[in-house]
């Protein structure tokens, strides 16, 4: 007899044997319990949550010969031949290679006709969101007014992909993902069933790595039981994904060390597998983000860390990294492994792009440096020192670990000011920097920026602002801006290392106005924003910067 996987073997045949969407079986047998079914169902939800199996309940309990009941009774002739595919009354479509507007006049004649053996003709549409525009147009009619006979259930995995006029005329009913403690007691039921004792903490794994997909958890089981050990370890599951766990571990303390080649070394030899590799570092990273901020016992934890070893590294790896270039490398990894989605040709060089950006973050130096340098600058210019964030362990932050205003590296030295004041006086009064040690100062409120009119307070207020407006825009300007210059009702930012997509976005005409209107609200006042981008500046010539310190001091450029 040829081997049945998990996923079909133990696949529930009743409403008892489904395990979670309790939301989902409480309608369901409501509607049958008090004969209000619906002539059309759309079952929304992720991969492997149970959209296909719940459809085949339902239309096995409305043509059960003892029914329709609250369950099928699964010994008739109509539920056997429902289960095994040969149920003439039951008509399974795959929207994937059936979407055309050919097969959905063929589907919508066929509909007119009465069912052959049970009370209800019922078609069981799959991937539903694939029907072309037209075809769902050619089924709106019979969809709206179907013979009495008729029963339509959808599923789909992306329901934002049904047309709207389709989704007001069914019931929408979502499954959500499976917890994982649903997920792992369910797997130990397969486990005994099969005969294999399973160490603990095997199944809480796997059910982590199966996302809150049951099918997927139990096809992993497969490969676990497919390696012909007479029981399960933890040992095994590292052995089937190549220590992808460690693999993590190792990178991200590499890339904290901002070694670069060794983090390209220890990447897979095979490609094809960037998208694993992301996902793990994600999942490694998240958990070292909980373990910095939470401590080492968090239960969210036990999961991906069930030694108390494990977690003390995570812990350490936390304080290593530091909480704002966590946070960076999470949106980092994110939009690297969206951009792998878009272009999986080109997966390695985004993964490597992704990993060498990060290393140069984690290589940089450290940002009391930065600090002292900013202070001095200032100093020298005759402004009020700038209150940078100084990032620490996790959790100690939330600013982003790049200094708002920062220090131009080929900026000329400028010479020592007269110790008179400035030549163009100020508006207010300079905010005092934060003493060292000191958490930084959060964003103030409107009225206090206007007050206040600091570089540190100006910058942060108009990120809120512009983020409100555009985040898209708003994280360009955090992850590639500095503030050059804040005086009177003029603002000089100036945007390093884009991408061209960033640099179009950034340089866009539209954006420009947005960043105007942002900055100015979190001012109060009416303030234009210039923009520098820095790739554009060729050697030898003045930037803005260098123009202002120029005029400032009357001094001259020496190349």
């Amino acid at each position: 007899m040829a081997y049945v996987v998990l996923a079909r073997k133990y696949r529930p045949h009743s409403f008892a044997e489904l395990v979670g969407q309790e939301a989902v079986k409480a309608t369901l047998q409501g509607a049958l319990e008090g004969d209000r079914v619906g002539h059309a169902y759309l079952f929304a939800g992720p991969r492997g949550t149970g959209k296909t199996t719940v459809a085949r309940i339902l239309a096995k309990a409305l043509n059960c010969e003892k029914g329709p009941g609250l369950e099928p009774c699964n010994a008739c002739d109509a539920c056997k031949g429902a289960d095994r595919g040969s149920y003439a009354d039951l008509i399974e479509i795959d929207g994937a290679s059936n979407n055309g507007v050919e097969n959905v006049r063929t589907l919508r004649d066929q509909a007119a006709y009465a069912p052959l053996e049970g009370r209800y003709k019922i078609y069981l549409i799959d991937e539903v969101h694939m029907l072309s525009k037209p075809a769902f147009n050619a089924l709106l009619k019979t969809l709206e007014e179907p013979p009495p006979h008729v029963k339509f259930l959808f599923a789909t995995t992306e329901p934002n992909r049904v047309i709207d006029t389709v989704l007001s005329r069914c019931q929408v009913l979502k499954l959500t993902p499976l917890s994982e403690e649903l997920i792992a007691a369910r797997l130990d039921e397969v486990f005994t069933a099969e005969g294999v004792p399973a160490a603990d903490g095997v199944s809480r794994e796997l059910a982590r790595r199966a996302r809150g997909g049951m099918r997927d958890a139990l096809s992993l089981a497969d490969q676990v039981l497919s390696r012909g050990a007479e029981s399960l370890t933890l040992e095994d599951l590292i052995a089937l994904d190549g220590g992808g766990r460690a693999r993590a571990a190792g990178i991200l303390e590499l890339i904290a060390s901002g070694d670069a080649a060794g983090v390209l070394q220890a990447l897979p030899v095979d490609e094809g597998q960037e998208g694993e590799v992301l996902t793990e570092l994600l999942d490694h990273l998240r958990a070292a983000v909980l373990a910095g901020l939470c401590g080492p016992n968090v239960p969210h934890l036990q999961t991906h860390a069930p030694m108390p070893e494990e977690r003390t590294a995570l812990v350490e790896l936390a304080k290593k990294i530091g909480g704002a270039r966590a946070e960076l490398w999470l949106t980092d990894l994110l939009s690297a492994r969206e951009r792998l989605r878009l272009l999986p040709a080109l997966g390695r060089v985004i993964l490597e792009a992704a990993l060498l950006e990060m290393c140069r973050d984690g290589g940089a130096a450290d940002l009391s440096i930065l600090v002292q340098r900013l202070e001095a600058l200032e100093a020298r210019l005759g402004g009020a020192p700038a209150a940078v964030p100084v990032p620490g362990p996790v959790g100690a932050s939330r600013e982003p670990s790049r200094p708002a205003v920062q220090e131009r590296s080929p900026a000329p030295r400028a010479p020592e000011p007269p110790p008179a004041a400035s030549r163009e006086p100020r508006t207010s009064a300079p905010a005092p920097a934060p003493q060292r040690g000191q958490a930084p100062r959060k964003a103030a409120s409107s009225a206090q920026r206007v007050r206040s009119n600091s570089a540190q307070d100006a910058w942060v207020g108009f990120l809120e602002e512009l983020k409100g407006v555009s985040p898209s825009l708003e994280q360009v300007i955090s992850r590639r801006g500095s503030l050059l210059k804040f005086e009177g009702a003029r603002a000089l930012i100036e945007l390093r290392d884009m991408r061209d997509d960033e640099r179009g976005q950034a340089m866009d005409r539209r954006s420009g106005r947005q960043i105007n209107k942002a900055f100015s609200a979190a001012i109060g006042r009416e303030v234009e924003v210039e923009l520098q981008d820095a790739a554009a500046t060729a050697p030898g010539t003045e930037d803005a910067f260098t123009r202002d310190v120029r005029d400032q001091f009357d001094g001259r450029i020496d190349d």
